[in-house]
């Protein structure tokens, strides 16, 4: 059988001294004795004296020096903060230990939940608890701290037992501390930690201890079962808020909601209160991820190979129901909801992930909406990228094309510039130098000789195949010497015989 619900079977005193040490001097002990402490474990630790009276208590942890004065500290939900070691002196000697506490920041593989009953209960009242381990829970017993009493709850398991529920003992104590282990001691589960108290009315919270961004639900509960108005909510004995409803809501707790909260009604036309309840919150912790449109996944990076997960639907006060039947990283919802997810392996299981609100008809019109978005980015760089194409594909006149003139190809066209050292027929005559042997070539002209000159006189340039006179074409030469001012003479023009111009 999977499951059962079996009541309590036998209960097994323990001397409180087995856990504090047999009576040794001055040493520093856990109660109870945990071999390994998870985040979220209530224990003690105890400064063991054998001898009677004490004074000048003094407590170190990491050589620090704690404002703690008793021979005993209190850790009611252990964290990462918690971890080192522990020490303490009477009267200036020290203990003959330092005790070493390494605080796990997962839970243990096992879960121990509250089935029936309430966190807080009245005195003499008892509650259902669900015990569940995939592994299986032959040889497993659970336990439970009143006063320094340790009592065994003997379990009555079979060898396909995954589960089992039970029910306590009536319960006196104000605090009592349950969990469950195998027979080695090597595997347990979580703590569970009910209390008791006498007052008419009661602070419950559902469900402490609270993880940073899920939810908590508040409520001022009476136990004669009468209509409760005008409700007002306290922290730290500061009213918080006051309400015609005896339930409040915390959608999204934060580390600041730490703290101690109570409640107060009017009942009966009587002004009731209730005690105060500590409540803590899980700040660090592994924790996976719940992700999905078309199905959900839950990934954990932190956690080690091997690992299997288990899959929550939370009910609208936004507890986590279990769905059966799924030990895979990605499922399929039934539909909408907000789901939740917890990674398992052989030594640990993670707090349960932030809840993700899944819808199927709202998931099928995202992707139509990513899939038109992708569309039209695509089409966008297409256009672009055409474009840009077009632009560096262009053919006409650029800045180097300067048209000198008209080129027989067409009137669309134009002749280019030679660059420099471009070999062409010149445009221009070039003044070439007399070749060596003196002979003259066409085209080339003879240059001046300083040499003879006078000063002032301009010899004419003469046209080829000229004698050095006034021939045709020629340019007579200006004489300074027998000009007078102002004269100017005329340059002929071809054909003429260097008269005046009339």
């Amino acid at each position: 059988m999977a499951g059962g619900k079996h009541l309590l079977l036998l209960l097994l005193l323990l001397p409180a001294s087995v856990f504090l040490g047999g009576g040794q001097s001055q040493t520093v002990v856990m109660f109870p004795q945990l071999e390994q402490v998870h985040i979220g474990d209530l224990f003690y630790l105890r400064c063991n004296d054998s001898r009677n009276g004490m004074s000048q208590m003094r407590w170190f942890h990491n050589d620090k020096a704690l404002q703690m004065s008793n021979y005993e500290i209190k850790i009611q939900f252990a964290a990462s903060k918690h971890s080192g070691t522990y020490r303490c002196e009477i009267d200036g000697r020290s203990s003959r230990n330092n005790l070493p506490i390494s605080v796990l920041n997962y839970y243990p593989r096992a879960s121990l939940t509250l089935q029936t009953g309430q966190p807080v209960m009245q005195p003499d009242g008892s509650v259902t608890l669900r015990l569940d381990h995939s592994s299986g829970l032959q040889g497993w017993n659970c336990f439970v701290i009143r006063g320094d009493i340790i009592y065994i709850i003997v379990l009555s398991t079979k060898g396909d037992n995954m589960s089992l529920e039970f029910q306590t003992n009536k319960m006196t104590r104000p605090e009592n501390i349950f969990w469950c282990s195998n027979a080695d001691k090597s595997k347990r589960s979580n703590q569970v930690t009910i209390r008791t108290s006498d007052k008419s009315l009661a602070m419950e919270m559902y469900f402490a201890p609270a993880i940073v961004g899920g939810g908590l639900i508040l409520r001022c509960l009476s136990w004669d079962r009468e209509d409760v108005s005008h409700v007002a909510f306290y922290k730290n004995n500061a009213v918080m808020l006051t309400s015609t409803s005896p339930t409040h809501r915390m959608l999204s707790v934060a580390e600041a909601d730490q703290g101690a909260y109570r409640c107060s009604a009017t009942l009966a036309n009587q002004n009731l209160a209730s005690d105060a309840q500590e409540l803590f919150i899980h700040v660090g912790g592994m924790r996976p991820e719940v992700s999905g449109i078309l199905e959900v996944s839950c990934s954990c990076p932190e956690c080690p190979t091997g690992t299997h997960y288990m899959w929550y639907k939370m009910d609208q006060d936004n507890r986590p129901l279990k769905l059966p039947g799924n030990s895979q990283a990605s499922m399929k919802p039934d539909g909408k909801g907000t789901y939740a997810c917890a990674a398992l392996w052989d030594s640990g299981r993670t707090l349960i992930s932030k809840g993700h609100f899944y819808n199927p008809i709202m998931g099928i019109v995202l992707i139509g909406l990513i899939m038109l978005l992708v569309i039209a980015v695509v089409v966008a760089v297409v256009v672009f990228r055409k474009r840009k194409q077009r632009r560096r594909g262009h053919t006409g006149p650029l800045y180097e094309d300067v048209g000198l003139k008209l080129q027989e190809g067409g009137a669309d066209r134009y002749e280019r510039l030679q660059r420099f050292g471009a070999q062409k027929e010149s445009e221009y005559d070039v003044i070439h130098q007399a070749d060596p042997d003196g002979a003259k070539k066409e085209g080339h002209y003879e240059p001046l000789a300083k040499a003879g000159m006078d000063e002032g006189v301009y010899h004419t340039l003469g046209m080829e195949g000229g004698g050095g006179g006034a021939a045709a074409g020629g340019y007579e030469a200006l004489q300074r010497k027998t000009m007078k001012d102002d004269t100017y003479h005329s340059i002929g023009m071809e054909g003429a015989a260097g008269g005046e111009e009339k």
